[in-house]
């Protein structure tokens, strides 16, 4: 994937077979940020240790409309960008939805410089 800087890239990781709960998690991050579908582009499924990755796009400019919504509490998230701060918000919008256990995200180019992993 060639680098944009208007797009989030991140790694998608859910126990479920399908994208269904990354996709009804996006469904709302959409419908609050008022954009359409297409800010979003996911990959299809790299299967390991019971978890399916995909690679995720999301359109800045979604990231940009939350956190102008000051009920979203975006820039409240830890992070030293707006990326890490979007990611960490989808987390908690996971853990507050109980998918937690079933659907995690990660900045790509925090993955691609950790020493952590896979999480």
């Amino acid at each position: 994937m060639e680098f944009d800087p208007e797009l989030i890239v991140m790694q998608a990781a859910s126990t479920e077979p399908d994208t269904k709960a990354i996709e009804d998690l996006m469904g709302e991050v959409l419908m609050m940020a008022h954009a359409e579908e297409s800010a979003i582009h996911i990959s299809s499924a790299e299967q390991t240790f019971g978890w399916n990755f995909y690679i995720m796009s999301v359109d800045k400019e979604v990231a940009r409309q939350l956190a102008q919504l000051p009920e979203s509490g975006l820039l409240a998230v830890r992070g030293d960008s707006l990326e890490q701060k979007f990611v960490g918000w989808l987390n908690r919008r996971a853990k507050a939805k109980g998918a937690d256990g079933k659907v995690h995200f990660n900045l790509l180019s925090d993955l691609n410089s950790s020493r952590y992993g896979l999480f």
